[in-house]
């Protein structure tokens, strides 16, 4: 009998509870501001409460859905681009750097490429001199593998070097005008060693400013010696940079405010076997701090003609708030995110460089003639001409295959595990330039003042003129800034619960209340968590 009684009891008290229980929730849905729940707290029939039930999980699962889609979008891109409200005024971006590169790449008098070629095509033998003079100069000119004995040539010394700057043309620059004023072209353009081999560029950095102290360098190549650190990309100039500063500004539009100069090419220096039968210039605008290849990008500057190049800026700013962003969820790197080992200065052109230089020195123990090198790392010569086409090939096929998302299909058994991840930089600056050019009769206006070029041939020599002036005194720049920042994604979260729901912050503080808080108070008011029996 005490067994039964005491079973009755428990079976009492768990009844009590449960009712309890409900009578609590009862009480929450009562007071609760989350709509809908109030129905389920009433006295009413089944149907309706699982009526309401059936409603309340649909709105709950559409506002699932909606802040899954919400949550998914902020993820995928959190960072938008957009234009800013206002202009930019093209004295606050430096003026563009010019590399010019001759198509003919040696004083015919010292080296003929053309004169070689032909005793290799009629059979006749070359001497020593010729022979490696005819190998250093096949890395610069068109590679023809057929016309080459010494293939095994795997490795060049840097006598290398010495030979490429000893043959080169004269770079006859003359009648500079920037800003309206007369400058020294000799002062100007500085020679650079760029994959079209000898170049002269204006405006660029200093090479100290670019490379790291381990790249090594020939001679006072790339040196600019008015090079200063009153401009980054990042930062733009200083606030005491002054007008003068460098790189140079130009502070107004228009041709007569751009740059202007002319080059004679003397007729006895054409070469058309060693490039194609294209003669005149290559030019390539860019940044100061970026290392040109103008064997990608370049538009050309025929003999005899005038060119004239429009500069339209394109710039992209991105906000500091974005840096809380992943790299790979912003797709761009700020500058001290991404540390190169031969160059102070990011730039995903820089980034391929060196990436390239990486490819190569894996796949052949060598780099090619123009690249960042160590001391220590050996040039490579013509006999590794074909592996280092298979480099550039590979790191060309691994980035694509790392953007398409594709598996890799086959491995060369050589292929290292290089990852260039060449972003873009946070904030860039590019050059769009429209040219025009026409024949110019410049030999009827030299012939009237033979006293002032008394010291060049007039019928023996071409000459060419370059004009390179900004469009417009301004641009609308770019900018890189969230689109669902933390405060915008809490409040499109919010926005749907409510919506869907009513559900705010103080409906979660009700929750809690009702878990924690009134159960405790109720405890101590009445001596039970679910408050005054009745």
């Amino acid at each position: 009998m005490e067994g039964l009684a005491a079973n009755d009891k428990n079976v009492k008290e768990k009844n009590g509870f449960f009712k309890n229980v409900r009578n609590y929730f009862r009480e929450y849905c009562t007071c609760t501001s989350i709509h809908g729940f109030r129905y389920f707290g009433e006295k009413r029939t089944i149907f309706e409460r699982v009526w309401w039930f059936f409603i309340f999980v649909i709105c709950l699962s559409a506002c699932t859905v909606s802040i899954y889609a919400v949550y998914k979008k902020w993820e995928r891109s959190p960072v938008i681009v957009s234009f800013a409200t206002k202009g930019t005024l093209i004295y606050s971006i430096p003026f563009p750097a010019i590399t010019i590169c001759p198509e003919s790449k040696s004083a015919q008098t010292i080296f003929n490429y053309t004169k070689l070629l032909q005793k290799k095509e009629n059979k006749i033998q070359l001497t020593p001199k010729e022979q490696t003079e005819f190998e250093y100069m096949s890395l610069i000119c068109n590679y023809r593998e057929n016309y080459l004995e010494y293939t095994n040539n795997l490795t060049f010394p840097e006598e290398f070097f010495d030979v490429i700057d000893y043959v080169q043309p004269d770079f006859k620059i003359q009648d500079c005008h920037y800003m309206g004023r007369s400058e020294n072209c000799d002062k100007l353009f500085i020679p650079i060693i760029t994959d079209e081999g000898i170049c002269y560029t204006f405006n660029m950095l200093d090479r100290g400013e670019i490379f790291r102290e381990n790249v090594i360098h020939y001679r006072d190549y790339h040196l600019v010696p008015n090079s200063s650190h009153h401009w980054t990309m990042e930062y733009g100039y200083t606030a005491n940079a002054g007008l003068d500063a460098y790189p140079r500004r130009a502070l107004l539009a228009g041709a007569t405010n751009g740059f202007t100069f002319n080059i004679l090419t003397s007729k006895e220096d054409l070469d058309y076997a060693c490039k194609n039968s294209l003669q005149g210039y290559r030019v390539m605008l860019h940044t100061p701090m970026r290392i040109p290849r103008p064997s990608q990008q370049y538009f050309r500057i025929p003999l005899d003609q005038t060119v004239v190049g429009a500069v339209q800026p394109v710039m992209i700013t991105t906000s500091d708030s974005v840096k809380m962003y992943n790299p790979k969820r912003r797709q761009c790197y700020f500058p001290t995110e991404r540390h190169l080992k031969y160059f102070r200065i990011y730039t995903s052109l820089n980034c391929l460089m060196e990436c390239l230089t990486n490819y190569t020195i894996h796949h052949c123990g060598c780099v090619n003639f123009f690249m960042p090198r160590e001391n220590g790392t050996e040039i490579c010569g013509t006999g590794s001409v074909e592996c280092m086409r298979y480099a550039e090939s590979a790191m060309q096929m691994k980035n694509l295959e790392r953007k398409l998302n594709k598996p890799k299909r086959r491995k060369h058994k050589r292929r290292g595990k290089i990852d260039c991840d060449c972003l873009p930089i946070c904030a860039d600056l590019s050059y769009d330039v429209e040219t025009s050019q026409t024949n110019w009769d410049w030999i009827k206006q030299r012939t009237a003042d033979r006293q002032k070029h008394q010291n060049c041939s007039i019928e023996r020599s071409h000459m060419s003129s370059l004009t390179i002036f900004f469009k417009s005194n301004s641009f609308i720049r770019s900018q890189r800034h969230e689109l669902y920042g933390p405060t915008d994604f809490l409040a499109n979260f919010g926005g749907l619960l409510g919506l869907f729901t009513g559900f705010s912050v103080l409906s979660l503080m009700e929750i809690l209340y009702f878990l924690s808080v009134r159960m405790i108070c109720n405890t101590r008011l009445y001596g039970y968590w679910a408050g005054p029996q009745t």
